[in-house]
């Protein structure tokens, strides 16, 4: 199984990750053959300090041309699965640095994590 970590960022997509309708992903990352993934959302939001979140975690059924016309983000991963919202938190935890460092502080957006801890402690917290 391939799990991919994706980041949220509120004050850059212009809502919180509470909005969120149903399990998905907007990336500016392909994602075409990506059907059968575990997807990780991980949300931040506010400002310093920043809240951390487990924000949703599906197994992905669609990926295809995001269907909001002109998006920084032309990518959209969606599947079966469950939003958390903010019921997970994530600062503060040891997790968290991990995935920072492995995501270049969330540069990297969304990627795939071959990091068995980092999926253990995902699992554990799901």
């Amino acid at each position: 199984m391939r799990h991919f970590i994706a980041y949220h960022n509120q004050k850059n997509m212009g809502y919180s990750c509470v909005d969120i309708p149903e399990p998905r992903v907007q990336t500016s990352r392909e994602v075409e053959g990506l059907e059968g993934v575990t997807v990780w959302l991980v949300a931040g939001e506010g400002e310093k300090p920043k809240s951390y979140y487990l924000a949703a975690k599906f197994v992905a059924s669609r990926c295809e041309a995001n269907a909001i016309s002109g998006s920084r983000f032309p990518h959209l991963i969606a599947g079966l699965g469950q939003l958390f919202k903010k019921s997970i938190p994530l600062a503060g935890t040891a997790l968290l640095e991990h995935v920072r460092k492995e995501s270049a502080n969330f540069v990297r957006g969304f990627y795939e994590t071959k990091e068995a801890s980092v999926i253990s402690g995902l699992s554990q917290r799901a």
